[in-house]
């Protein structure tokens, strides 16, 4: 089983700080002891990937300490893995993991995705650094016993 995880760091938690100083401000202490623990649970976020390759399933989940929320799905497939470079720029409106610009042109960042057959067509595993996605996808390669072609550069090769 293919497992990769990574800790969330949700804006919402900083807002539940907030909202615990005015509670108990206001003198509400139980109000503010239950936004208290729902700011440990949201402090405790995480999101994942899990591929049962005997099964032939996949789940991608939230999990908030104990809790995980997400759905196993059939897994159609596999023929590769491709890491492919994603460039950031001010216009972007969804959130990425942001990689500090290496020079003037823009940040960077890089996602690994599994690349299947049928209408699906890929599945995101992750996004992060170059090293971090390539290890990623070498290990993915690797347990699905498939190729790994790294779609980041022009010069498109098959590094497993």
């Amino acid at each position: 089983m293919y497992k990769y995880e990574r800790y969330n760091f949700r804006i919402f938690t900083l807002l539940m700080v907030l909202v615990t100083i005015m509670f108990f401000s206001y003198q509400k202490y139980i109000e503010g002891v239950a936004s208290i623990a729902l700011g440990i649970l949201l402090t405790l976020s995480f999101q994942g990937v899990k591929i049962d390759i005997a099964g032939k399933r996949y789940i991608k989940y939230d999990r908030f300490g104990f809790l995980r929320i997400g759905q196993w799905e059939s897994l159609p497939q596999p023929s590769y893995v491709t890491i492919t470079r994603i460039n950031l720029s001010s216009q972007r409106t969804q959130a990425l993991p942001l990689v500090m610009p290496e020079n003037k042109k823009g940040a960077r960042a890089y996602k690994v995705n599994l690349v299947v057959e049928g209408d699906l067509r890929y599945i995101t595993i992750c996004r992060g650094s170059f090293e971090k996605m390539k290890e990623e996808a070498l290990k993915l390669g690797r347990e699905l016993e498939i190729r790994v072609l790294d779609y980041s550069t022009h010069e498109k090769q098959w590094i497993l």
